[in-house]
């Protein structure tokens, strides 16, 4: 009997837990680089780093870059976090287009910054090259480093700002969850003495 208990009252704290996480929005961090502007010159890599001072597993997130660049088919951009690296734009910019203004890679964008139809100046939303889903349940926590290799001689640029926007699951759903088993290691005492 105290066996079947103690199961069915298992079972009550995680479906606790598992309800306040169906039901639980997540949350937006928005965080900026400080680094900017940094020169992209000729054959040569260059970074700018956001650091997030957030923990939570990423649900969503997205990369917003403002470049000036006089031939963006010159550049590969990427985006690495931990261990990961995804790839933004690959010397992507047709015969002469130049700029990244105000660009959004966000895997949900309607446009592939690689479609045949998109050309530079890139302004707006457009899907990167690599799906920032790659990301996913990682910590938003530590450095997010975009990477600008400029592969051609003749032409330079600046990165003019650069930030990362996540979504996160709400904190408050982990800690509904603990008080759940807190109260589950409560009524057990209670019923030992």
């Amino acid at each position: 009997m105290k066996i079947k208990s103690l199961f069915l009252n298992l079972a009550a704290v995680f479906a606790i837990g598992a309800a306040a996480g169906a039901q639980a929005a997540p949350i937006l961090i928005t965080a900026s680089s400080t680094d900017v502007p940094v020169e992209i010159c000729d054959l040569c890599s260059v970074t700018s780093t956001v650091n997030i001072g957030t923990h939570g597993r990423v649900v969503d997130v997205n990369a917003l870059l403002d470049i000036t660049h006089s031939w963006d088919a010159d550049l590969i951009l990427s985006l690495t976090h931990g261990a990961k690296t995804i790839i933004l734009s690959n010397r992507q910019g047709g015969s002469g287009g130049a700029d990244y203004s105000g660009t959004l890679f966000d895997d949900a964008a309607a446009v592939a910054i690689n479609a045949g139809f998109a050309y530079a100046p890139y302004s707006g939303s457009f899907k990167p090259e690599e799906l920032l889903a790659a990301f996913n349940d990682m910590d938003v926590f530590g450095a997010w480093t975009l990477t600008a290799f400029d592969n051609e001689f003749g032409d330079s640029g600046f990165i003019n700002s650069f930030a990362i926007t996540a979504q996160v699951p709400e904190p408050g759903t982990m800690a509904l969850f603990g008080l759940g088993l807190a109260g589950f290691a409560a009524m057990r005492r209670r019923k030992q003495v």
